[in-house]
C-alpha cells in the first residue's frame, strides 16, 4: 500500500521529468472516494512524451530515478518505482494504439485535482465508468458493480448525462454495446 502523499510525490517526480498525462485507471474511483491510502498501480494516459515514439525518454527518467522498466500488454513501458516510504507502486504509461482508445475528448475534459502541492490531471469518473463498460471483461464487469453499489450507497456521485455524452464519444460500433451494458449493471442510460 502507499499513500496519497507518496502518490503527490510520484506525479511530481514524473512532472519534474516532463511528462504530462492523464490518471485514467482505478485511482480515479479511489481519488473520488477520497481514500488516502492506495494498492493498485497507477496508470496513466501519457499525453507526453509519447510512451512509444519517445520510448528511451522513459527508461532515461527511470535510469535517472533508480526504477525499474518493464512493458505492459500492449508493449508500452511501466515502471516499478520505489516511493520514499520504501513501498513500491508500478506505474503503467498507455496512448491510443491497438485496442486501447480514449476518445481525446474525455482526455480534454478530465478534471484536475490537487494532490499535496502538485495539480494532477484525472479522467472523469463518468468517462472511466463508459471505458470500463467498453472494455467489457469480466474483471471490468466487477469493478462497476463495485461502483455501482458505491452509487447507491452514496459514497460516490455520478451525473448520468455525463455518462450519455462519453458513450456519445465512442466509435459507432461501441455505443449500443456500452449503453446496454451499462444499463444492465442499473445506470440510468
Amino acid at each position: 500500500m502507499y499513500s496519497i502523499q507518496d502518490l503527490a510525490w510520484l506525479l511530481s517526480r514524473l512532472q519534474r521529468h516532463g511528462v504530462k498525462g492523464v490518471i485514467v485507471g482505478s485511482t480515479v474511483v479511489e481519488l473520488e472516494l477520497r481514500r488516502r491510502r492506495f494498492e493498485d498501480d497507477v496508470d496513466i494516459f501519457a499525453l507526453e512524451p509519447s510512451p512509444l515514439i519517445e520510448e528511451e525518454r522513459y527508461h532515461a527518467i527511470a535510469e535517472e530515478e533508480g526504477w525499474q522498466v518493464a512493458y505492459t500488454a500492449l508493449g508500452t513501458p511501466k515502471f516499478v518505482a520505489r516511493l520514499p516510504s520504501g513501498e513500491e507502486v508500478i506505474v503503467e504509461f498507455y496512448e491510443n494504439i491497438h485496442d486501447y482508445y480514449i476518445p481525446p475528448e474525455m482526455l480534454e475534459r478530465a478534471g484536475k485535482r490537487r494532490l499535496g502541492n502538485i495539480e494532477a490531471r484525472l479522467l472523469r469518473l463518468e468517462d472511466y465508468i463508459v471505458l470500463k463498460a467498453k472494455a467489457a471483461r469480466e474483471t471490468d464487469i466487477e469493478d462497476l458493480k463495485i461502483i455501482r453499489e458505491y452509487i447507491d450507497e452514496g459514497r460516490l456521485k455520478v451525473d448520468e448525462r455525463l455518462i450519455r455524452q462519453g458513450i456519445e464519444l465512442l466509435p459507432e460500433e461501441d455505443k449500443r454495446f456500452v449503453a446496454n451494458k451499462l444499463r444492465e449493471i442499473g445506470f440510468n442510460i
